[in-house]
């Protein structure tokens, strides 16, 4: 299963924009991206959600800006299928 995102939703919170929601993936997979508008990226955090072990929400990841939009690589570590994200980003 590769890097997925789905119910992806969009919202602000005064001038921080804020995009959330579901994603899958598995360990050994390539790293997933996920591309949002502004050039920094205020906070990340993909959550794990196993039904089996603790929830994790250090995911690492890195960020590339180019003009106005950020992509964002995820390194996954192990196999999430119900996983959960959020990204504060201006």
């Amino acid at each position: 299963m590769a890097f997925a995102t789905t119910n992806v939703r969009k919202g602000t919170a005064g001038d921080i924009k804020i995009t959330a929601g579901d994603w899958t993936g598995a360990v050994g997979d390539a790293s997933g991206t996920i591309v949002v508008e502004g050039g920094r990226v205020y906070s990340c955090q993909f959550n794990t959600n196993d039904s089996v072990g603790p929830v994790q929400s250090d995911m690492p990841f890195t960020v590339s800006t180019s003009g106005a939009l950020t992509t964002i690589t995820i390194h996954n570590r192990e196999t999430v299928t119900a996983g959960t994200f959020i990204i504060h980003h201006a």
